[in-house]
């Protein structure tokens, strides 16, 4: 490494040490073993100025240098990294186990090396049972028959996982409306803090990665998807707003993975201080007439107001009476339910009036109290 002649050109462009170079080199190396999707970098430039004795400018542009020679891509993956690696734990065993045999062979084959007196005393003795030989032979042929069994459950598995996956996924034009949707949210609510007057464009990986966070991650709920985008333009971090970090989110980043959205959603880059959760809707048929009743209370009293009184609210059902239905919606507590009934319920009555449940007409909205069940 010390003589890579890639290192020499980083340590030119960077106008840093070699020494530096490896050290940061190694650093990411490290960092992409030890990530759970192995190969992604993820790493703190700050952290590694600190523990390397590094100024951290240098660190930084370092890591640019990387990139910008191909050998960290776009999304963050050292470059051929797949090619570098064994396929599996199990391929490095067995490789392991065959240069044992190999070593054992070779042993063998030194040791009972004869002239060709010892043959042909050999020829007139009894020829002894050669029952190293058997077990070897045995051994490989049970670890044949594992490996065989092993790769079977694996392939079954992945053509399994991808059947689900198939089943679950939308059909395409219903993928192109929900891809198109969270495109739109993300722009309202981050890309416009980012860069103003400019809107993030679909490409076709982005809608792939996007359709996949909304079946894995947000359980094909936009208001999960809106959340998370609330949580990012909420985040000084992810704006690049803190001095000396160098980093601002984007779309490609915020979709590459489940172990981002985790991050985001864990509070990683917001310090914990999470915006309030989203009302939820525990009743799928009632999930398109509670989007509209928070878009026109929002667009009414303001998206402030929304929030505040209705982000600890859930839909949990509703209850056919007589020639309609009641909408049931329950509250954290109990002032929150009193202060809806006397400000806002007239009008939601109103939003609901617009929807069915099980082709009854919604003519009416019940609060009820969780602390209370009432």
């Amino acid at each position: 490494m010390p003589e890579d002649a890639k290192l020499k050109v980083i340590a030119k462009r960077s106008q840093q040490t070699m020494a530096h170079v490896v050290t940061v080199w190694l650093c990411v190396l490290d960092a992409a073993s030890r990530h759970k999707n192995r190969g992604t970098v993820e790493v703190d430039s700050e952290q590694i100025a600190v523990v390397q004795d590094m100024d951290q400018a240098a660190v930084e542009s370092i890591l640019q240098a990387f990139r910008e020679k191909g050998m960290i891509t776009e999304d963050n993956r050292i470059t051929s990294w797949n090619t570098r690696q064994y396929l599996s734990d199990k391929e490095r065993a067995q490789r392991a186990r065959d240069k044992k045999k190999q070593d054992v062979t070779e042993n063998h084959t030194a040791s009972h090396s004869v002239t060709e007196g010892n043959a042909a005393k050999r020829k007139i003795g009894k020829k002894a049972p050669d029952t190293d030989n058997r077990l070897q032979k045995a051994d490989s042929e049970t670890d044949l028959q594992k490996n065989r069994i092993t790769d079977k459950k694996n392939r079954e598995s992945a053509e399994g996982e991808r059947e689900r996956e198939a089943r679950n996924a939308p059909p395409e034009k219903d993928a192109d409306k929900i891809a198109e949707q969270m495109l739109q949210i993300w722009n309202a609510e981050v890309q416009s803090k980012l860069t103003k007057g400019q809107k993030a464009k679909l490409t076709p990986k982005r809608k792939a990665q996007m359709l996949e966070r909304w079946q894995q991650d947000f359980q094909q709920d936009m208001r999960s998807w809106r959340y998370f985008c609330d949580i990012i333009s909420r985040s000084d971090f992810c704006l690049g707003k803190l001095e000396g970090k160098g980093w601002t989110i984007d779309l490609s980043w915020a979709v590459a993975s489940s172990d981002h959205v985790a991050k985001i959603m864990e509070g990683g880059f917001s310090g914990g201080k999470h915006p309030a959760p989203p009302p939820a809707c525990n009743e799928p048929e009632l999930q398109t007439g509670w989007d509209h009743v928070l878009a026109c209370f929002a667009g009414k009293h303001g998206k402030a107001s929304c929030q505040s009184w209705l982000s600890g609210t859930a839909v949990t059902g509703a209850e056919i009476e007589g020639n309609g239905a009641t909408v049931l919606i329950s509250c954290p507590n109990r002032f929150i339910r009193q202060w809806l009934e006397q400000h806002y319920l007239a009008d939601m009555q109103l939003w609901w009036s617009e929807h069915r449940f099980q082709s009854q007409r919604i003519t009416g909205v019940r609060l009820l109290t969780q602390e209370a069940g009432s």
